[in-house]
């Protein structure tokens, strides 16, 4: 054991020295380096950060088993009053015009019905016994055989007599007027109910994610001790695991909740929106320009957090300058950012819709649950150094440019980025 031990923190012996042609000199041979040297450690690191989610995880399965519920046929009781009264009227006339459309085949089936129960009627009076099965008084057990009595029989064919002379009388007052008149109460019947659940579910996902706001909170002050062990590991820097992810979680807590409440508050807002304009875009077209403008901003909002969380822990900004400057460096590398987004949502988003859920939840569990989150975290703040090195950097008196790189590359762009017109009031000055 203590030679496993000794090869996993210094290496097989025998080795030859890492020389200076195989020190990285591009981003993505940085990347790939610092990867596979720091893989295992981001599971710990993956473990720091869901002590700070567990909260969301907890809400997010509670919220997970509503969505099922309201996509169910039980949906109807998840809703108020009015909304299961709409339920069960739509159910009423439903039936009376399925009733009425299969009246034929109905009274068919039930003749046969009763042909079978005369038939054992006929056996029974000849002495025969016919034994039955009850179900077992408690679940899981066995059921109960015993003989059926003439009594039963009996009462089963005066039901199928009844149902065939109710049949009958339907067909006989059924025409096409009256058939038209049942199909237009059931289709008016569920688009009422069918509104109450979608009001209800609208409700349901408003209020789950005004409950996560202050819980994302919680979690932007655990992403601001990611974001400073990731950055360096990044750079190929050491960090102390326990002891600079507590350290940096003292210093930047405040920032780091207040940004997480923001995410909380554009999850929120985006979503009212987005549904209000959308419910008014049924009656006028226009106001779907700003129900998609509203997706466009939260795009845009949620690009800010590839890179704010890991300039947070790298210079002493305020909470209006870190945004702002986030904000003009995403837009300057816009189709990496949007990139780098799309990328990290991909897995998630094909578990969700087009794995049966009870393997996609299995999977998100295992993937988030050992390195997911710090494996998303470590692209970010890859893309984030880069965006340092080639807007902040270089403006800063003494600051290192392309940590972790043997030459003086910048991030593998062939053509020049536009140049960002920022103050020179210096409001910059490194953490570390």
């Amino acid at each position: 054991m203590g030679g496993l031990m000794n090869n996993y923190y210094y290496g097989k012996a025998g080795k030859g020295d890492y020389t200076v042609d195989q020190m990285p000199t591009t981003r993505r041979q940085l990347f790939f380096t610092t990867l596979r040297v720091r893989l295992s450690s981001m599971c710990a690191l993956n473990f720091f950060h869901l002590v700070f989610l567990i909260p969301i995880l907890i809400l997010a399965l509670f919220a997970y088993n509503g969505l099922m519920m309201f996509t169910s046929d039980d949906a109807w009781k998840m809703g108020s009053e009015d909304m299961q009264n709409a339920y069960h009227l739509y159910m009423d006339s439903n039936n009376a015009y399925r009733d009425a459309k299969n009246a034929e085949d109905k009274i068919e089936d039930y003749k046969n019905r009763l042909e079978d129960v005369d038939e054992r009627i006929d056996r029974v009076k000849k002495g025969e016994e016919i034994i039955v099965e009850d179900a077992p008084v408690v679940e899981g057990g066995e059921p109960e055989k015993r003989p059926v009595t003439m009594e039963e029989l009996e009462k089963e064919k005066a039901g199928y007599e009844a149902e065939i002379a109710r049949f009958e009388k339907l067909l006989s007052e059924t025409d096409e007027a009256k058939m038209e008149e049942l199909r237009v109460a059931a289709y008016t019947n569920l688009i009422n109910y069918e509104s109450y659940r979608s009001g209800a579910l609208k409700s349901f996902i408003a209020q789950t994610l005004l409950f996560m706001i202050p819980l994302i909170g919680l979690a932007g002050i655990g992403s601001t001790g990611q974001m400073y062990v990731l950055r360096n590991w990044a750079r190929d820097e050491h960090a102390f695991l326990w002891q600079d992810y507590k350290n940096t979680i003292k210093s930047n807590w405040k920032q780091g909740f207040v940004v997480g409440i923001i995410n909380g508050l554009s999850l929120y807002l985006s979503f009212i929106a987005f549904t209000t304009y959308g419910s008014l875009a049924n009656d006028n077209a226009l106001f779907l320009i700003p129900q998609w403008l509203m997706v466009m901003l939260l795009f845009v909002w949620w690009m800010v957090n590839e890179v704010i969380f890991a300039m947070m822990v790298t210079y002493d900004m305020k909470l209006k300058q870190l945004i702002r400057n986030s904000v003009i460096m995403v837009l300057a590398r816009l189709p990496i950012a949007a990139l780098i987004l799309i990328g990290s949502l991909i897995v998630p988003v094909v578990l969700a819709f087009f794995v049966p859920p009870q393997i996609s939840f299995l999977a998100l569990i295992v993937i988030y649950g050992v390195i997911g989150f710090s494996l998303t975290g470590f692209v970010y703040v890859s893309f984030a150094n880069s965006c340092f090195d080639k807007f902040l950097n270089p403006r800063i008196e003494g600051a290192e440019v392309n940590k972790g790189l043997y030459k003086n590359d910048d991030y593998e762009d062939e053509e020049e980025l536009p140049k960002v017109e920022m103050k020179e009031d210096r409001f910059w000055e490194h953490k570390s």
